[in-house]
């Protein structure tokens, strides 16, 4: 069967692609995968299963997302990324479920993640934040503020260790 993509990802088990995703080459998607649409992935990645990835989201080259990560839509990651399990990345400041009535206006600004970075397993990354080139966020963290290069992060709120 031909797939409707440039590069023929190689997928493990049922996964929910959009038709509009484009990927590189080399890439690996694990069961039960939700890729939305309009997302763009690079060279060498692989995608564990029970993500989720948000419309329009852009992947560096040989990022690592692990089982049941969570990523908004249009989320930049950069190169050679790791997001451990259960990461969950957001892009709403103040979430609603009648968002409609109370903020017709919202804005949704999801956090941005530099080359090179570590997300550990359970961390909490809020909107907005941009996590530097070559940063860890440790496990379980809740990341309120930007993380700078070469920093690692860890508790709740995340602080500099």
């Amino acid at each position: 069967m031909t797939l409707p993509f440039a590069n023929e990802p190689e997928f493990h088990g049922t996964v929910n692609v959009a038709s509009s995703v484009k990927f590189g080459e080399r890439v690996v998607v694990w069961q039960f995968a939700t890729i939305c649409h309009d997302v763009e992935i690079g060279s060498d990645v692989v995608i564990g299963s029970n993500v989720w990835i948000g419309a329009g989201t852009k992947i560096g080259d040989g990022t690592r997302i692990q089982h049941g990560a969570f990523i908004p839509n249009n989320t930049v990651i950069g190169n050679d990324v790791f997001i451990g399990p259960n990461a969950t990345l957001t892009d709403d400041k103040h979430p609603r479920a009648d968002w409609r009535a109370i903020s017709p206006d919202r804005q949704l600004v999801p956090p941005i993640l530099g080359n090179r970075c570590a997300l550990g397993a359970g961390c909490v990354i809020l909107p907005g934040v941009l996590v530097g080139y070559c940063s860890t966020v440790g496990a379980g963290a809740v990341v309120t503020k930007d993380v700078f290069p070469f920093t690692t992060v860890v508790g709740c709120p995340a602080e500099k260790t």
